[in-house]
Protein backbone atom coordinates (compact mmCIF):
# COMPACT_ATOMS: atom_id res chain seq x y z
CA UNK A 1 0.00 0.00 0.00
CA UNK A 2 2.51 2.23 0.55
CA UNK A 3 4.46 2.27 -2.71
CA UNK A 4 1.05 2.98 -4.04
CA UNK A 5 0.68 5.89 -2.22
CA UNK A 6 4.06 7.26 -2.32
CA UNK A 7 3.74 6.79 -6.11
CA UNK A 8 0.15 8.96 -6.06
CA UNK A 9 2.02 11.90 -3.93
CA UNK A 10 4.84 11.76 -6.97
CA UNK A 11 1.95 12.30 -9.41
CA UNK A 12 0.80 14.99 -7.63
CA UNK A 13 4.02 17.20 -7.02
CA UNK A 14 5.32 16.29 -10.99
CA UNK A 15 5.43 18.92 -13.37
CA UNK A 16 5.05 18.51 -17.41
CA UNK A 17 6.85 20.02 -19.52
CA UNK A 18 5.50 22.77 -21.53
CA UNK A 19 7.06 21.21 -24.82
CA UNK A 20 5.79 17.98 -23.83
CA UNK A 21 2.29 19.64 -23.19
CA UNK A 22 2.23 21.20 -26.30
CA UNK A 23 2.99 18.12 -28.40
CA UNK A 24 0.27 16.09 -26.54
CA UNK A 25 -2.18 18.98 -27.79
CA UNK A 26 -1.05 18.96 -31.52
CA UNK A 27 -1.90 15.04 -30.97
CA UNK A 28 -5.12 15.16 -29.15
CA UNK A 29 -5.75 17.95 -31.65
CA UNK A 30 -5.41 15.81 -35.08
CA UNK A 31 -7.54 12.40 -33.10
CA UNK A 32 -10.54 14.91 -32.60
CA UNK A 33 -10.79 18.41 -33.48
CA UNK A 34 -12.50 20.92 -31.28
CA UNK A 35 -15.68 22.01 -32.29
CA UNK A 36 -16.29 25.16 -34.34
CA UNK A 37 -17.92 28.21 -32.53
CA UNK A 38 -21.17 29.73 -34.66
CA UNK A 39 -19.06 28.45 -37.83
CA UNK A 40 -15.73 29.79 -36.49
CA UNK A 41 -13.05 27.81 -35.89
CA UNK A 42 -11.84 27.40 -32.21
CA UNK A 43 -8.00 26.93 -32.12
CA UNK A 44 -6.29 26.21 -28.80
CA UNK A 45 -3.04 27.38 -29.76
CA UNK A 46 -0.96 26.25 -26.51
CA UNK A 47 -1.13 24.60 -22.94
CA UNK A 48 1.56 25.00 -19.94
CA UNK A 49 0.86 24.10 -16.69
CA UNK A 50 0.11 26.71 -14.12
CA UNK A 51 0.96 24.56 -11.17
CA UNK A 52 1.40 21.59 -8.97
CA UNK A 53 -1.07 20.16 -6.24
CA UNK A 54 -2.89 19.77 -7.66
CA UNK A 55 -1.89 19.44 -11.46
CA UNK A 56 -3.31 22.65 -13.21
CA UNK A 57 -3.07 23.28 -16.98
CA UNK A 58 -4.25 26.38 -18.39
CA UNK A 59 -4.73 25.97 -22.45
CA UNK A 60 -4.93 29.52 -24.44
CA UNK A 61 -7.45 29.75 -27.44
CA UNK A 62 -8.66 31.78 -29.82
CA UNK A 63 -12.31 31.72 -28.54
CA UNK A 64 -12.19 30.73 -24.98
CA UNK A 65 -15.78 30.57 -23.81
CA UNK A 66 -16.59 29.04 -26.85
CA UNK A 67 -14.75 25.29 -26.12
CA UNK A 68 -17.74 23.00 -24.95
CA UNK A 69 -17.58 21.26 -21.16
CA UNK A 70 -17.64 17.80 -23.24
CA UNK A 71 -14.65 18.70 -25.54
CA UNK A 72 -12.41 19.94 -22.13
CA UNK A 73 -13.21 16.44 -20.29
CA UNK A 74 -12.17 14.47 -23.34
CA UNK A 75 -8.32 16.73 -22.82
CA UNK A 76 -8.89 15.70 -19.26
CA UNK A 77 -8.90 12.18 -20.37
CA UNK A 78 -6.26 12.29 -23.33
CA UNK A 79 -3.78 13.83 -20.69
CA UNK A 80 -4.54 11.53 -17.64
CA UNK A 81 -3.62 8.44 -20.03
CA UNK A 82 -0.46 10.24 -22.13
CA UNK A 83 1.20 11.19 -18.88
CA UNK A 84 -0.27 8.95 -16.50
CA UNK A 85 -2.24 10.66 -14.10
CA UNK A 86 -4.62 8.04 -13.30
CA UNK A 87 -6.06 8.68 -9.73
CA UNK A 88 -5.08 12.01 -9.44
CA UNK A 89 -7.29 15.25 -9.63
CA UNK A 90 -6.43 16.90 -13.09
CA UNK A 91 -7.35 21.27 -13.54
CA UNK A 92 -7.74 22.03 -16.69
CA UNK A 93 -8.52 25.85 -17.61
CA UNK A 94 -9.50 27.61 -21.26
CA UNK A 95 -8.12 30.88 -21.43
CA UNK A 96 -8.84 33.44 -24.40
CA UNK A 97 -5.38 34.96 -25.55
CA UNK A 98 -4.82 38.30 -25.85
CA UNK A 99 -5.42 39.62 -29.29
CA UNK A 100 -3.10 42.07 -30.44
CA UNK A 101 -5.65 44.15 -32.67
CA UNK A 102 -7.90 44.59 -29.77
CA UNK A 103 -7.31 48.13 -28.78
CA UNK A 104 -6.84 49.34 -32.51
Amino acid sequence: LMPAVIRQHEIWNGRVPTARLNKWLADAITRHAPPADKGRPVRLRYVTQAKARPPTFAAFSSRGHAVPESYIRYLINSLREAFDLEGVPIRFFIRKGKNPYDDK
